[in-house]
């Protein structure tokens, strides 16, 4: 039985405070270069969180970068479809996530990933409520 709506945001919400943890744990650790500035722990853990989403239906799908922002600039249909399925996904990510995913084109599946993990993105579903602030 395929899960509900709210089970799997659910779901998400519980992989990403996982991510989140592991990441935080991981840098706590790890001194950072001065010349980089890495995307922060939250970030970093929702666009982990969303490729995997993506290779449970895209196994060899890999994103360019976990860095918020890091969308190329793909063309007007392809742009208009990238913004048809993140504004999708708002409401219902699985199959939003699925079905970009049975395109089978990595470089529109990755303009979604980066879509969905950059800094507009993240800052509406803060304010919504789906990614804590920390």
């Amino acid at each position: 039985m395929e899960a509900t709506k709210e089970q799997q945001v659910q779901q998400l919400q519980e992989e990403y405070q996982r991510k989140l943890a592991e990441i935080q744990k991981a840098a706590e650790s790890s001194p950072v270069s001065p010349e980089t500035e890495p995307a922060t722990p939250e970030h970093q853990a929702v666009s982990e969180v969303t490729e995997k989403a993506i290779q449970e239906h895209n196994p060899e799908f890999q994103a360019s970068s976990h860095e918020p922002g890091h969308t190329s600039n793909p063309a007007p249909d392809a742009a208009a479809q990238v913004e048809a399925w993140v504004q999708a996904a708002l409401q219902n990510p699985y199959q939003t996530i699925k079905a970009a995913a049975d395109t089978k084109d990595d470089a529109l599946i990755d303009e979604l990933h980066g879509a969905l993990t950059g800094n507009e993105k993240w800052q509406q579903l803060v304010k919504e409520g789906k990614i804590p602030q920390l």
